[in-house]
């Protein structure tokens, strides 16, 4: 059996900004490195992690890095974890999108698991390399207890496929806030689900946060 321990970052600049970050590395803020300290005192106090992987974006490094840094572990990054490309939308606001893709955007708000970004990927080839990555990581790991850092969309497009949910019923996939806690144990080909976008660790800084959110 491999054990994978999925955390979405922390809360970052583009999440308190409101625009579209994608494959920008974009810095946690204040609160983010926040979360992660609690996050990994959460996972360190529940798990024994034997490896630690990222997205090479700093938002995910940094979110695991304390647990990495504790353990005495490297983290490994891998480019196949990141964030969807959003194209042309990098760094924008959603008015902006809106102003200037009215006809994908309604798309978007409409079928967000079938659409795709102008001048990105897809949520199928965001979905496809997400499960590609980490089925590569549970083969290189029995019997071990990994942590994964990544993000929102990459971790809902993931959920998608093993839950058995079809891209176009996206919003049916829980939410998984600023480094929420998913856990799943594969073994023989099956996944069992432990938890889905758990934060429990960030309950007494929910009231701070939510503002911000």
């Amino acid at each position: 059996m491999v054990r994978v321990i999925v955390i979405r970052h922390g809360y970052s600049v583009a999440n308190k900004e409101a625009f579209f970050s994608g494959q920008m590395d974009v810095a946690l803020d204040e609160v983010g490195y926040q979360q992660a300290e609690m996050v990994s005192k959460c996972v360190l106090e529940n798990f024994t992690v034997d490896k630690v992987y990222a997205s090479d974006l700093s938002r995910a490094c940094n979110t695991v890095k304390p647990i990495a840094d504790a353990l005495g572990l490297e983290i490994i990054k891998r480019k196949d974890l990141r964030e969807a490309d959003v194209g042309k939308w990098h760094g924008l606001k959603i008015d902006d999108v809106v102003n200037h893709f009215p006809e994908s955007f309604a798309k978007y708000k409409e079928n967000p698991g079938e659409s795709g970004f102008d001048g990105g990927e897809t949520y199928a080839e965001l979905q496809a390399r997400m499960v590609a990555a980490i089925n590569e990581i549970i083969a290189e790991n029995e019997g071990k207890t990994v942590v994964i850092g990544s993000h929102g969309g990459t971790i809902r497009s993931w959920l998608c496929y093993w839950l058995g949910i079809p891209l176009r019923e996206l919003g049916k996939v829980p939410h998984v806030p600023n480094t929420s806690i998913t856990v799943a144990d594969f073994e023989n080909g099956h996944v069992k689900f432990e938890r889905i976008g758990f934060c429990g660790h960030l309950d007494e800084m929910n009231s701070s946060a939510d503002e911000l959110r």
